[in-house]
């Protein structure tokens, strides 16, 4: 089982296993992981770090060395991405893009 610490809350959360079949745009991933039911939901730009550092740098969880899609908004009309190659941070305005996913969910 995958577990990181929440830096914002303290929460202690549960990260799925593997990513989504499929790369998905923003609004897609949203959906998906709250599809999941049971509270999953896309992570958080500080949870993907969080993961990315905890899990990915330590060879858990089996991530793809590319971008994956977080809840954090900027500005209504862009959205936060992390990059599991160098650990990165990025904004996109193109919430249509296909990236990666990985839910996560409050223990």
């Amino acid at each position: 089982m995958l577990e990181i610490t929440s830096p914002i809350t303290g929460e202690r959360l549960r990260v799925a296993e593997n990513d989504f079949e499929k790369i998905l745009d923003w609004f897609q991933a949203k959906s998906a992981c709250g599809e999941l039911g049971n509270g999953w939901r896309l992570p958080t730009r500080s949870e993907l770090e969080l993961m990315y550092k905890d899990l990915h740098k330590k060879g858990n969880g089996n991530f793809k060395e590319s971008h994956y899609w977080s809840s954090t908004e900027y500005g209504g009309y862009s959205a936060w991405f992390f990059s599991f190659d160098d650990g990165s941070a990025n904004v996109t305005s193109n919430k249509s893009r296909a990236l990666y996913v990985r839910a996560v969910r409050a223990l």
